[in-house]
């Protein structure tokens, strides 16, 4: 088997993993047929944010004797094969190799694929929720904002009414203080004339009689 990888990857169609003192040597992957739901998810916010170490984590998944993310990589390696062709391959190097079986990253990844429905269900419930609340703080703005708007308009009508009212009364005040000048124009104006008509026939007899005095005086003299 060794030989097989050897040449596979002297030819450029695989690349060996180093060996990983973190992965322990257990017989049977530990494969969880229904992973806990996480909770309290955040909404993920850009591209590359996708942290699978924690999804896997919090669904209980162990690490697997030949994870399925190695297989892939196998899979790719070779790639330059023909489907048939590969699958001879990966199968001889599963016969040859008893350190593992193909049966540990097919479990892996349907425990895995299981982990990331899982996960990918919360989030759309996560993102639900937050519409939902979303939404409700829109309504409760749009209600306070129609209060306060109703609040000022209504104080904005009242004002204009005062307005109007002031408007009004100092256009009444106005008439009453300008119909009183004009009286008391006129007023004076007839008052004037007549006190004029009386000066004149006042005089008028200065006029009449001043002469006829005058006269009698120079002959009594």
């Amino acid at each position: 088997m060794k030989g097989m990888l050897n040449f596979l990857e002297k030819a450029g169609l695989v690349k060996n993993d180093p060996p990983s003192d973190s992965i322990p040597a257990i017989a049977e992957p530990a494969v969880v047929t229904q992973p806990p739901a996480p909770t309290a998810l955040p909404i993920e916010t850009g591209p590359g944010t996708l942290d699978t170490d924690t999804i896997y984590a919090n669904a209980g998944i162990a690490p697997a004797l030949y994870p399925a993310e190695r297989l892939l990589r196998l899979v790719d390696g070779l790639s330059a094969m023909d489907p048939a062709t590969r699958l001879m391959a990966i199968q001889a190097m599963d016969a040859a190799d008893e350190s593992w079986s193909i049966e540990d990253p097919l479990s892996d990844a349907a425990a895995k694929t299981q982990a990331l429905a899982a996960y990918a269900e919360q989030l759309q419930a996560n993102l639900q929720s937050l519409e939902h609340e979303t939404q409700a703080q829109l309504t409760a703005a749009t209600a306070r904002q129609e209060q306060v708007v109703g609040d000022i308009r209504k104080q904005i009508t009242e004002l204009e009414a005062l307005v109007a009212r002031e408007l009004t009364r100092g256009a009444q005040e106005a008439a009453s203080v300008e119909a009183r000048l004009k009286a008391a124009s006129e007023q004076t104006q007839r008052t004037l004339a007549e006190i004029t008509q009386r000066s004149q026939r006042l005089q008028s007899l200065s006029a009449q009689f001043g002469a006829a005095t005058a006269s009698t005086s120079t002959l009594q003299e």
